[in-house]
């Protein structure tokens, strides 16, 4: 990560390469430089959640935060990136793309406005959803990611691969119930390798609904999958990790400690603080991989405006 001043320098310099491409306000490339500036300031570490629809990546992350705090069903809902941040009450905050936002205690609107239409496609007017919660560990300078489900419509994941070079710790999530599939095994390689995303934790779901037998050689597998990829983490700290995110939601919300310890929940919570805090003071808390991509399209653009000029 950045030091303050190499963050404001570098913010300086992506706003006079904006100024000099002359993007119009709907451009895509002009958005992410925007959200790259505002990431350099903004000194919170993020942790986004990775995985296709039906996973149960919203239910992780509400065990994570103990709360039912963001939507999840029995199908598909999560239509826009969600932002969890600290706040001393829990409060809702959608940006739509005219600048106007709408603002609500609790998290009834995103019902509304972060799920997906009857067509299961995001809404074209949202710019970005955010949401205050008052857990401890997101007072520590940590926010969590809710990424739309990949593998079920172009745009959403042309949204999580953008979203992902945001992260500075992903966790891709996978179904135990299944091998790891060709196209998470390509999500993996182009969305996360390919573009030098290494600090990756795997979190197993649903291995309480296999026989005991069978949840070791799931673990086993995927168990090799995990050694195989080289995870940039924190001497002794494993890359892997069972989660049953529903018993651990249910345990947290009914207050039942043995059975929330019985899920898995509490291992992957001290990796994740491990994790947070080899990051050491957090300052611009962007991750080299997305600096570079943002500055290899500007470069580019540039490159292309002065051909054409000439």
């Amino acid at each position: 990560m950045l030091s303050p001043r190499d963050a404001q320098s570098t913010v300086a310099q992506l706003q006079a390469a904006l100024g000099a491409l002359e993007l119009p306000d709907d451009s895509a490339l002009r958005q992410e430089v925007l959200n790259l500036c505002d990431r350099l300031q903004n000194p919170n570490i993020r942790i986004a959640v990775f995985g296709p629809f039906n996973y149960g990546k919203s239910t992780l992350l509400n065990a994570l935060l103990g709360d039912k705090t963001l939507p999840m069903d029995l199908i598909p809902t999560t239509g826009a990136a969600i932002l969890v941040r600290y706040g001393e009450k829990t409060l809702s905050r959608i940006t739509l793309k005219d600048g106007s936002q709408v603002k609500a205690p609790g998290t009834q609107i995103l019902q509304e406005y972060a799920t997906l239409d009857e067509q299961r496609r995001m809404r074209d007017e949202v710019q970005s959803v955010e949401v205050d919660c008052p857990h401890e560990f997101l007072k520590t300078g940590v926010e969590f990611l809710d990424l739309p489900g990949t593998d079920d419509q172009s745009a959403q994941d042309e949204l999580v691969k953008t979203q992902l070079l945001t992260a500075n710790v992903v966790i891709q999530l996978l179904d135990g119930r299944k091998l790891m599939t060709l196209g998470e095994r390509e999500h993996l390689r182009d969305w996360l390798l390919d573009r030098g995303i290494h600090t990756v934790v795997f979190v197993v779901n649903f291995l309480n609904l296999m026989e005991p037998t069978d949840q070791q050689q799931v673990m086993r597998r995927m168990r090799f999958v995990a050694e195989s990829f080289r995870s940039n983490l924190a001497s002794g700290l494993s890359n892997l990790y069972r989660v049953d995110a529903l018993p651990a939601l249910r345990a947290c919300l009914k207050g039942d400690r043995d059975q929330v310890e019985a899920s898995g929940l509490p291992t992957l919570e001290t990796a994740l603080q491990r994790i947070t805090h080899s990051f050491g003071e957090p300052t611009g808390s962007v991750s080299n991989a997305h600096l570079q991509e943002i500055q290899r399209q500007l470069t580019t653009a540039i490159n292309q405006k002065i051909t054409k000029s000439r």
